[in-house]
């Protein structure tokens, strides 16, 4: 798949007087506590946009939110909710521990193409209530990551291209003030963390799952559908059915909505072994 979150040569970005003083003003602030808030309304000066999340993902253990400005509804899903585990089935965290360039992506452009279909969706994305989200995807070293996630919601249309054109462009320096502020700072990591949520999703259900039925479920849960759980395996839509089935069986569920919710509650009891 080609690499779409990095600005071309022939990107521009024309700076005239408000955005000269926005990005003065982001570099004012690295490494302060206005950092944040300034750097919101930087980047609302050249992509417009409805709320904004700064999610620190370390090497392993669960996400830490740095900032937001959702209320306390839209904050207890997106916060709260989001770090107990359904993080693994974010399509932003799921570009960076894959291997993905930095770079400024769309949700939806990195989704497979039966997202809308997954629980994953219907469970917590439709809940959040937005209708486009962009990412602002930073690597830091040790394998940590942050992400800038910006969202617009229900109301409005999708990001217009030239917007992010334009966050493509300043990327360099996006990214260069976000390390800046935020590369050392230590993670809330409990101490002597067993597992890791990351190995409870790469081990639920590893207790009744052969490898291959365990490699399908977790595809099912990050919003593949048959046919795309066939290609990136590369066998048959047959055999991905039959392995389903089997798996679904074993685990006791009979939907996906099912295998959701237990999978929910196994990510956040990080200690249990078999799911159930």
């Amino acid at each position: 798949m080609a690499e779409s979150g990095n600005p071309t040569d022939k990107t521009h970005v024309t700076l005239d007087a408000g955005s000269a003083r926005a990005i003065a003003s982001l570099l004012k602030t690295m490494g302060t506590d206005r950092f944040a808030p300034t750097l919101r309304q930087a980047l609302k000066t050249f992509c417009p946009f409805d709320s904004m999340m700064v999610t620190r993902y370390p090497a392993h253990g669960p996400p830490v939110t740095l900032f937001h400005d959702l209320d306390d509804i839209q904050a207890a899903i997106s916060v709260q909710f989001y770090e107990t585990g359904p993080y693994l089935l974010d399509p932003l965290y799921i570009a960076c521990k894959s291997g993905r360039n930095p770079g400024i992506y769309r949700t939806l452009d990195l989704a497979p193409e039966a997202f809308f279909r997954s629980e994953y969706f219907r469970a917590f994305y439709r809940n959040i209530r937005i209708r486009d989200e962009a990412g602002v995807l930073i690597r830091l070293e040790d394998g940590e990551w942050i992400i800038v996630s910006l969202a617009l919601s229900q109301r409005k249309a999708g990001f217009p291209s030239a917007d992010l054109d334009r966050l493509k462009a300043l990327f360099p320096i996006l990214s260069a003030a976000v390390e800046r502020t935020w590369s050392d700072q230590e993670g809330k990591d409990p101490p002597g963390l067993q597992r890791s949520l990351e190995d409870s999703f790469e081990t639920f259900g590893a207790d009744v799952l052969s490898p291959r039925q365990g490699e399908i479920v977790r595809l099912i849960l990050q919003g593949h559908s048959t046919p795309s759980a066939a290609a990136y395996l590369g066998i048959s839509e047959g055999t991905v059915k039959v392995h389903r089935h089997n798996a679904y069986a074993k685990l006791g569920v009979s939907s996906q909505a099912e295998l959701f919710s237990m999978a929910t509650r196994y990510f956040t009891m990080p200690g249990s072994g078999n799911p159930g």
